[in-house]
């Protein structure tokens, strides 16, 4: 079975096409500044170079032709035509009521509709990559992964807020949970770094990035995720608000007299590490800005490692203790002093770095002492290899 994965951005597409039978990776591409005047794209064959070019793009519809063009041509193909694919897998983020891997449907279109306010960056890309794939694919099964899907196996406890039980109910509101493609391949690879199975361990998943979160993982389930209802909450993110107190955006929808909608753009664009910040929601930036004095920098960065420490701790008491801390995305991969910060202080939870196993970038590996209690892990994301697996057990149930 061939499966392509399709990650579809407001800006952007990634794909990667997946062999099933054995899990290899038979092409990459990514089309990036989708909409602009010129858009870099790189695409690799297997082992081959890669190739880097500038095509141009001026929306998503012809992002995805130029991708499906480019894995079909005879000189860059590696699909005699499109009938050798089986099945498109994507990773939607949001949809009403549906915490799973489904069929793509009018139903699914439906429910992601639904909850376009809850995810305004991510749903609308999605749901019109469904449609262009759909009329240039029309035989083809297109699977959504949705992103809590991981979450599912979270207690009612946990996930119930504690607003009017009705109002819960005729809404669907409660914890969903995302990145659960993320949190789900670290409760697969993270045992693997320190020579384990996933039955017993208690994990803690530090999905650390432009968007991030956290998720506590036993025995290979999700119990607990500091995402809930949307993507807002939880860590606070690049430019995503995470935690707050309700009652803040009521009083300043007041004093300010901001509408709905102009809060939103508030809180998902100008909030985070950038909204503390006022320099940028990436940490690089932030480090850099806060190595020559920039002391709002310096705050957005602490800010990010105080929420992520407190996190830890809580999820600690729920799993009633820690086996292994495991950081990915492009900050937990990357941010050796972000790691070591986090780190700072959490030897009651048998958590030991060593300072010079933590001074990998880019590369998995254990970064803990050999004697620490904890095992501390980096994981390289590899969220789509999870979006193929899903992708085939639907379509072969």
């Amino acid at each position: 079975m061939k499966v392509l994965v399709v990650n579809a951005g407001s800006t952007s597409l990634k794909f990667r096409l997946f062999e099933m039978a054995d899990e290899s990776v038979i092409a990459v591409g990514r089309i990036e500044r989708v909409g602009g005047a010129s858009s870099p794209f790189s695409y690799q064959m297997g082992a081959h170079p890669k190739r880097e070019e500038e095509i141009e793009c001026p929306d998503q519809r012809a992002a995805i032709e130029y991708a499906l063009k480019t894995l079909t041509d005879p000189g860059t193909g590696v699909l005699k035509d499109l009938e050798d694919l089986d099945a498109i897998g994507f990773k939607p983020v949001h949809a009403k009521d549906i915490a799973d891997a489904v069929r793509i449907t009018d139903d699914v279109f439906e429910a992601m509709e639904a909850y376009i306010p809850l995810a305004p960056a991510h749903n609308p890309p999605y749901i019109e990559a469904f449609r262009i794939f759909q009329e240039l694919l029309p035989s083809k099964p297109l699977v959504g992964v949705f992103e809590p899907a991981f979450h599912r196996t979270i207690p009612d406890y946990a996930r119930t807020y504690a607003i009017p039980y009705e109002l819960s109910q005729k809404y669907a509101i409660r914890r969903y949970g995302f990145h659960g493609a993320s949190h789900r391949y670290v409760s697969y690879r993270a045992p693997q770094l320190v020579n384990s199975g996933p039955e017993g361990l208690r994990i803690i998943s530090c999905h650390l990035g432009g968007s991030s979160s956290m998720c506590a993982i036993k025995d290979g389930q999700s119990v607990d995720t500091s995402m809930g209802f949307s993507p807002q909450s939880g860590l606070p993110h690049a430019t995503r608000n995470g935690d707050l107190d309700p009652f803040i955006l009521l009083y300043l929808m007041d004093q300010e007299g901001l509408s709905t909608t102009e809060m939103t753009e508030l809180l998902s664009k100008n909030g985070g590490l950038k909204g503390i910040s006022g320099v940028s929601g990436d940490v690089r930036d932030l480090e850099e800005a806060a190595d020559a004095g920039n002391e709002r920098a310096a705050l957005a960065i602490n800010v990010l490692v105080h929420e992520t420490r407190k996190y830890i701790g809580a999820y600690t008491a729920v799993l009633g203790g820690l086996d292994i801390l495991a950081f990915t995305g492009g900050i937990g991969e990357n941010g050796i002093r972000v790691r070591e910060a986090i780190c700072r202080g959490l030897q009651c939870f048998g958590v030991h770095l060593d300072p010079g196993a933590n001074s990998i970038r880019g590369q998995e590996g254990v970064v803990s002492k050999q004697d620490s209690p904890a095992g501390v892990v980096v994981v390289l994301a590899n969220e789509e290899l999870i979006i193929a697996r899903e992708t085939k057990r639907v379509l072969t149930r």
